[in-house]
């Protein structure tokens, strides 16, 4: 005679609550561990924007950004520079070639001159269209002079207005690069020389990030460093052995003074297609693109003439992967340029919130989203 069956105030016998509770079980600690291991890539992605954006880059002037991606890099990774400053690293051999750019520069200073009182006086490096209000950012601000011997802080000062009257007044205008006075402590000459501080020395912003809630990051510097971080981040969880034909990673110098560096490796490297990566100008489109919300890429076509077949193939592995993309207008003042007309190009990037402030935020979900969708580009098939 069988064993009657019990069954519980659900209705479910007593068996089947056992394997539905292990079930749930099993599902919750999955569940889990991919939530643990997603919040521990998005930390990692937002320590790596952070190490990249700590250190300054004027355009020109790029040496410890360069320092910073090699270290942050695999072992394996050779790289190689040219004497613009741009660096390179080829993995891969045989066709198709894809062509990965992001640039490491920034806009910021040089020193153009010194007054008898020890101030130090500025000239704006940079040629891509910025704020009205850039240098108005750096007034009264913590300021790093980027010395041959070392970091100098320094503060950034005006003419004092309070005595002024009308025109007279030494600032009726909007603050300019001329304006700024940089303070580094020295009354004299021969005091900043003993700094050791001379004329052409860069000049950018003190460097503070501040971490956000929901995985952001803000901070100076944020494009295109968080770019410079997706293809780290890419040759990091890279498989070498999976790369179909060959794969050229670059992190270019000089953008902002007309992609100096993006035109040495346009007429250096034969790529069959090329992905700039980098944020959008401000201002590019109506609606700003939001972090948060996947990475951007330009509408391809058009009078710039951005490649249709290569923006088909991103949003396809983009759809395939579950990753949300978001088309903005891009046009050619960035590192496209070079390559607009000549090869297959696409910009592509991390969305920026209030660019070219010295408060700029990004979102390290959209930092992992975009290397896992450049992963995908350079191990598939084309």
């Amino acid at each position: 005679m069988s064993r009657p069956r019990r069954y519980d105030r659900a209705g479910f016998g007593v068996e089947e609550t056992t394997v539905l509770r292990a079930t749930i079980v099993v599902v919750a600690l999955s569940l889990a561990g991919w939530s643990s291991a997603l919040a521990d890539r998005i930390e990692e992605a937002r320590d790596l924007v952070r190490a990249l954006a700590s250190v300054g880059g004027v355009a020109g002037h790029e040496g410890q950004v360069r320092a910073a991606i090699r270290k942050a890099a695999p072992t394996w990774a050779s790289f190689q520079d040219d004497n613009l400053g741009n660096l390179t690293v080829v993995v891969g051999s045989g066709k198709p070639s894809l062509l990965l750019v992001a640039h490491m520069d920034e806009p910021g200073y040089v020193v153009s001159g010194v007054t008898e009182q020890g101030y130090l006086k500025l000239q704006r490096l940079a040629r891509i269209p910025l704020s009205p209000l850039f240098d108005q950012f750096h007034m009264g601000q913590p300021l790093l002079v980027q010395a041959r011997r070392g970091t100098v802080p320094a503060v950034a000062v005006v003419h004092s207005t309070h005595l002024w009257r009308g025109n007279a007044a030494p600032l009726a205008h909007a603050v300019l690069d001329e304006d700024l006075f940089v303070d580094i402590g020295a009354r004299s000459p021969g005091e900043v020389e003993a700094a050791g501080v001379v004329l052409l020395d860069p000049v950018v912003i003190a460097r503070r990030t501040v971490d956000l809630a929901g995985g952001k990051l803000a901070g100076p510097a944020m494009d295109d460093r968080a770019g410079c971080a997706a293809l780290v981040w890419l040759l990091q969880t890279l498989e070498p052995a999976k790369i179909h034909g060959t794969l050229i990673v670059a992190f270019s110098a000089q953008q902002v003074v007309g992609g100096r560096g993006a035109a040495r490796l346009a007429n250096r490297i034969e790529a069959d297609e090329v992905l700039v990566v980098d944020a959008p100008a401000a201002g590019a489109g109506k609606t700003a693109p939001a972090p948060g919300k996947g990475p951007v890429v330009a509408v391809a076509g058009g009078t710039d003439g951005f490649s249709q077949d290569l923006y088909n193939v991103v949003a396809e592995r983009a759809a395939r992967a579950q990753i949300l993309l978001q088309n903005v207008p891009y046009g050619t003042t960035g590192d496209q340029g070079a390559f607009a007309g000549k090869k297959p190009v696409l910009p592509i990037g991390v969305p920026v919130l209030y660019p070219g402030t010295p408060g700029e935020v990004i979102d390290a979900h959209d930092v992992v989203a975009l290397a896992t969708l450049l992963k995908s580009m350079a191990e598939g098939d084309r």
